[in-house]
């Protein structure tokens, strides 16, 4: 899911070149990223002629979902190479991510998509004296500390990651 900042104005460039059909459902990571209060996508996808989808983010081991229509694949799958169709509704469970993190939207003008977003969950958190001295503690959310390692930095909303 992540991107360097060249394949990322490749990305870019490439939307601004592509027809903007009425896609109403999302899936993009790219610089344009926002927050969202509520789950989108736990469990069946609800909306008539959507499907759930999943993609790992191996940069910092997490697993996405979200709920779209198969006609929309290809052009998702441009932008994110491990987006694949879920066999069943709870991909990132069954793939060993079941603590749900954060629900986001990704992506930039009428290319968006809204997804949940999940960890491990024996995801690392601990108290501010258990960290080594060769490890940084991170606050990654209100009352939610882990110890980040060398090379490793602290992520809002997510926690320690390369």
């Amino acid at each position: 899911l992540c991107r360097s900042f060249e394949q990322m104005k490749t990305s870019l460039a490439l939307l601004l070149t592509l027809p903007f059909a009425a896609a109403t459902n999302k899936f993009l990571r790219n610089p344009f990223v926002s927050a969202d209060e509520e789950p989108c996508c736990q469990n069946a996808c609800t909306e008539p002629g959507l499907n759930k989808y999943y993609s790992i983010d191996t940069r910092h081991d997490l697993c996405g979902e979200c709920c779209m229509a198969d006609s929309d694949y290809d052009l998702y799958k441009k932008f994110e190479k491990g987006l694949e169709k879920a066999d069943n509704d709870t991909p990132c469970e069954v793939l060993g991510y079941p603590k749900y993190t954060e629900t986001v939207t990704h992506g930039a003008f009428n290319i968006k998509m809204t997804l949940d977003l999940y960890d491990h969950a024996d995801a690392k958190a601990v108290s501010t004296d258990t960290c080594a001295d060769t490890e940084t503690l991170c606050e990654w959310a209100e009352g939610k500390t882990e110890c980040c390692t060398q090379g490793e930095m602290c992520i809002p909303n997510v926690g320690c990651r390369c």
